[in-house]
């Protein structure tokens, strides 16, 4: 039986659908053939997930659920003019992908905010560190006592913390 153009259409657009599904099911991952589960409904019965909106929770902020398929660009609150036009998410798709990504930014922001505390407390010793020096009328002894304690306290702000995170990307060699 011939087809008509208009049915031939029709089906061309149904296995795009098809494979735009299986592609955001993948989320960009190189051995996501492997995974049979949609990572979205995987992540409605795992308690990790759960944890994870309890804990952003206490942090005041909302991370969008990976309860669903859709992309990480999807949920850009404000695509900042910045990071300019390209893909920011390489190609990841679903909620994999938008989960892969989320751990980086997670790790980023961490980063920045560990960053940004990190140099107010130094600013903050230092300028107790030189009222200390400028002041005429201390008791020179408890002065040079806690002089030690503030800089035993910028010695502890110049160690880096590390924390072990199970890895999460799949690359292929």
């Amino acid at each position: 039986m011939v087809l008509s153009p208009a049915e031939r259409k029709r089906r061309q657009r149904e296995k795009e659908r098809e494979e735009e599904a299986r592609l955001r099911r993948q989320g960009g991952d190189p051995v996501s053939d492997l995974y049979r589960m949609p990572f979205s409904e995987w992540a409605q019965n795992d308690v990790n997930i759960d944890d994870l909106i309890q804990y952003t929770g206490l942090a005041g902020f909302e991370l969008p659920p990976f309860d669903e398929e859709r992309d990480p660009h999807d949920y850009v609150i404000d695509r900042i003019p910045a990071f300019g036009d390209g893909d920011l998410f390489a190609g990841a798709k679903g909620a994999l992908g938008r989960a892969e990504v989320t751990v980086g930014i997670l790790n980023d922001t961490a980063l920045l905010l560990a960053t940004a505390i990190n140099n107010y407390k130094r600013h903050e010793i230092k300028a107790r560190l030189a009222e200390l020096e400028a002041d005429e009328n201390v008791d020179r002894a408890a002065a040079m006592k806690e002089a030690v304690r503030l800089n035993k306290l910028l010695e502890k702000l110049d160690r880096m913390v590390r924390r072990s995170v199970p890895e999460w990307r799949v690359i292929e060699d």
